[in-house]
């Protein structure tokens, strides 16, 4: 325990370095350093990973089991954190879309779930007009009770457009109650973007990591206000999910 006190001491104290470029390469070396850490006490973090890693059965009939999203997908239905479409009698379909946009209404509702938010324990109901009437109207009335930035009554965000890039991490973090520190993010496209914190904080842990080109390698950009397809919010909802248990399961050493 006082060895992970001391890591996060050193932390906060890289956090509020001001040349950025050595910030990253301290957070990088501390980032290796509790790996090692971990990999030493590995039996500690072994059920919890393994609970994370154990369904990568494919679920929906459009998800394939080799598919690079398969496992995000699949842990998120067992879960019961997504469960694919509906037809117009309310029947499943057996589908995800991958590819489709994720939806406000769909991220909010996913991020509620994996942060264990009984919708059905907000009283009141939402003050956003596009809410009424929708399925997610609950949902969007404890995200204005707790104050998820997205959903403040004073926003007024539509429901159903597509989600975008940024827009999704301040949502996890919101539902979570993750304290997003004052961070400046590294990409050549978030500089000032309102919600440079999120992206850099989640770029941090592990969340994301930005755009790559066609051999793999990182081109710096990140596209925070371009829209995000379900297999991508799938896999940060569920690296979201594996942080916060890990980071639960210190604090309890």
């Amino acid at each position: 325990m006082k060895r992970i006190l001391s890591l996060l001491g050193v932390v906060t104290a890289v956090l509020f370095a001001s040349v950025v470029g050595a910030f990253y390469d301290e957070i990088s070396m501390l980032k290796e350093e509790l790996e090692q850490w971990q990999e030493n006490n590995s039996a500690d973090f072994t059920d919890v990973v393994a609970r994370l890693d154990d369904f990568s059965t494919p679920v929906f009939r459009d998800v394939n089991e080799n598919q690079w999203f398969n496992p995000y997908v699949a842990s998120l239905a067992e879960w019961e954190i997504v469960s694919g479409y509906k037809d117009a009698s309310g029947n499943m379909t057996g589908e995800f879309k991958p590819g489709n946009s994720v939806t406000v209404a769909e991220v909010l509702k996913m991020a509620m779930k994996s942060a264990q938010i009984d919708e059905t324990k907000c009283d009141g109901t939402a003050l956003n007009p596009y809410a009424q009437h929708h399925w997610v109207l609950a949902y969007v009335t404890c995200a204005e009770q707790m104050g998820i930035r997205l959903l403040r009554p004073t926003v007024l965000t539509q429901l159903d457009r597509p989600a975008r890039r940024a827009e999704v991490l301040s949502v996890i973090h919101d539902a979570f109650g993750t304290q997003v520190l004052p961070l400046y993010s590294n990409y050549s496209d978030t500089a000032g973007h309102p919600l440079e914190a999120d992206i850099a904080f989640a770029t941090i842990n592990g969340i994301v990591s930005g755009d790559t080109d066609a051999m793999g390698n990182p081109t710096g950009t990140f596209r925070p206000d371009d829209p995000i397809n379900r297999a991508e919010a799938a896999k940060i909802i569920y690296e979201s999910l594996k942080s916060q248990m890990l980071a639960e399961n210190i604090a309890a050493l």
